[in-house]
Protein backbone atom coordinates (compact mmCIF):
# COMPACT_ATOMS: atom_id res chain seq x y z
CA UNK A 1 0.00 0.00 0.00
CA UNK A 2 2.98 2.26 -0.31
CA UNK A 3 2.33 5.31 -2.43
CA UNK A 4 -1.45 5.32 -1.86
CA UNK A 5 -2.92 8.28 -0.01
CA UNK A 6 -5.26 7.81 2.91
CA UNK A 7 -8.81 9.16 2.71
CA UNK A 8 -7.84 12.11 4.89
CA UNK A 9 -4.88 12.97 2.66
CA UNK A 10 -7.04 12.81 -0.49
CA UNK A 11 -9.62 15.15 1.04
CA UNK A 12 -6.95 17.55 2.24
CA UNK A 13 -5.45 17.72 -1.24
CA UNK A 14 -8.59 19.44 -2.55
CA UNK A 15 -8.07 23.18 -2.13
CA UNK A 16 -10.58 25.77 -3.32
CA UNK A 17 -10.17 29.53 -3.55
CA UNK A 18 -12.55 31.96 -1.85
CA UNK A 19 -14.40 33.10 -5.00
CA UNK A 20 -15.23 29.47 -5.80
CA UNK A 21 -16.42 28.86 -2.24
CA UNK A 22 -18.60 31.98 -2.39
CA UNK A 23 -20.02 30.89 -5.76
CA UNK A 24 -21.02 27.48 -4.37
CA UNK A 25 -22.46 29.00 -1.16
CA UNK A 26 -24.41 31.62 -3.11
CA UNK A 27 -25.82 28.97 -5.43
CA UNK A 28 -26.86 26.83 -2.45
CA UNK A 29 -28.55 29.75 -0.67
CA UNK A 30 -30.17 31.13 -3.84
CA UNK A 31 -31.55 27.86 -5.24
CA UNK A 32 -31.97 25.63 -2.18
CA UNK A 33 -30.49 22.69 -4.10
CA UNK A 34 -29.37 19.96 -1.67
CA UNK A 35 -25.74 20.22 -0.67
CA UNK A 36 -25.07 16.69 -1.89
CA UNK A 37 -26.09 17.72 -5.44
CA UNK A 38 -23.70 20.66 -5.39
CA UNK A 39 -20.90 18.48 -4.03
CA UNK A 40 -21.40 16.09 -6.95
CA UNK A 41 -21.81 18.91 -9.49
CA UNK A 42 -18.52 20.56 -8.52
CA UNK A 43 -16.73 17.31 -7.67
CA UNK A 44 -16.13 18.30 -4.04
CA UNK A 45 -15.12 15.27 -2.03
CA UNK A 46 -15.35 16.74 1.48
CA UNK A 47 -18.98 16.09 2.54
CA UNK A 48 -19.37 18.98 4.94
CA UNK A 49 -17.45 21.47 2.81
CA UNK A 50 -20.43 23.70 2.04
CA UNK A 51 -21.51 23.87 5.67
CA UNK A 52 -17.95 24.71 6.71
CA UNK A 53 -17.66 27.37 4.01
CA UNK A 54 -20.96 28.95 5.04
CA UNK A 55 -19.60 29.38 8.57
CA UNK A 56 -16.17 30.56 7.41
CA UNK A 57 -17.59 33.16 5.05
CA UNK A 58 -20.23 34.44 7.48
CA UNK A 59 -23.33 33.23 5.63
CA UNK A 60 -26.52 32.22 7.43
CA UNK A 61 -27.89 28.86 6.31
CA UNK A 62 -31.51 29.71 5.52
CA UNK A 63 -32.19 26.13 4.40
CA UNK A 64 -31.17 24.71 7.78
CA UNK A 65 -33.22 21.65 8.73
CA UNK A 66 -33.22 22.49 12.45
CA UNK A 67 -36.67 23.34 13.88
CA UNK A 68 -35.49 26.71 15.14
CA UNK A 69 -32.53 28.97 14.51
CA UNK A 70 -29.93 29.57 17.18
CA UNK A 71 -30.47 33.33 17.51
CA UNK A 72 -27.19 34.04 19.31
CA UNK A 73 -25.23 32.37 16.51
CA UNK A 74 -27.29 34.22 13.89
CA UNK A 75 -26.59 37.56 15.56
CA UNK A 76 -22.89 36.82 15.90
CA UNK A 77 -22.63 35.91 12.24
CA UNK A 78 -24.71 38.90 11.16
CA UNK A 79 -22.60 41.32 13.17
CA UNK A 80 -19.35 39.85 11.79
CA UNK A 81 -20.70 40.06 8.25
CA UNK A 82 -21.91 43.66 8.55
CA UNK A 83 -18.77 44.83 10.35
CA UNK A 84 -16.58 43.57 7.49
CA UNK A 85 -18.51 45.33 4.76
CA UNK A 86 -19.41 48.76 6.11
CA UNK A 87 -16.81 51.34 7.05
CA UNK A 88 -19.24 53.80 8.63
CA UNK A 89 -20.48 53.04 12.14
CA UNK A 90 -23.88 54.62 11.35
CA UNK A 91 -24.35 52.26 8.43
CA UNK A 92 -23.21 49.34 10.56
CA UNK A 93 -25.71 50.14 13.28
CA UNK A 94 -28.46 50.69 10.75
CA UNK A 95 -27.76 47.35 9.08
CA UNK A 96 -27.58 45.61 12.46
CA UNK A 97 -30.98 47.05 13.43
CA UNK A 98 -32.46 45.86 10.12
CA UNK A 99 -30.97 42.39 10.63
CA UNK A 100 -32.29 42.22 14.20
CA UNK A 101 -35.74 43.33 13.02
CA UNK A 102 -35.71 40.63 10.34
CA UNK A 103 -34.68 37.97 12.87
CA UNK A 104 -37.38 39.14 15.28
CA UNK A 105 -39.99 38.94 12.54
CA UNK A 106 -38.82 35.42 11.65
CA UNK A 107 -39.13 34.33 15.27
CA UNK A 108 -42.59 35.89 15.58
CA UNK A 109 -43.76 34.05 12.46
CA UNK A 110 -42.29 30.80 13.76
CA UNK A 111 -44.05 31.30 17.11
CA UNK A 112 -47.37 31.97 15.38
CA UNK A 113 -46.94 28.84 13.24
CA UNK A 114 -46.32 26.72 16.35
CA UNK A 115 -49.39 28.17 18.04
CA UNK A 116 -51.55 27.36 15.01
CA UNK A 117 -50.16 23.82 14.80
CA UNK A 118 -51.02 23.25 18.47
CA UNK A 119 -54.52 24.69 17.95
CA UNK A 120 -55.12 22.38 14.99
CA UNK A 121 -53.76 19.36 16.85
CA UNK A 122 -55.95 20.10 19.88
CA UNK A 123 -59.02 20.55 17.69
CA UNK A 124 -58.51 17.48 15.47
CA UNK A 125 -57.20 15.07 18.12
CA UNK A 126 -59.41 16.41 20.90
CA UNK A 127 -56.45 16.33 23.29
CA UNK A 128 -55.47 19.29 25.48
CA UNK A 129 -51.82 20.04 24.69
CA UNK A 130 -51.38 23.39 26.41
CA UNK A 131 -51.49 23.60 30.16
CA UNK A 132 -54.36 25.77 31.27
Amino acid sequence: MKGQKTRKERLASQVFNEPFKRKVCDEYLRTGVPKSHLLAKYNIKYRSAIQTWLKQLGYVDIHQKVPYLDIKTQLDLASKKTNKRTPSSDQTLEQRVKELERLLEDEQLRSEAYKRMIDIAEKELNIPIRKK
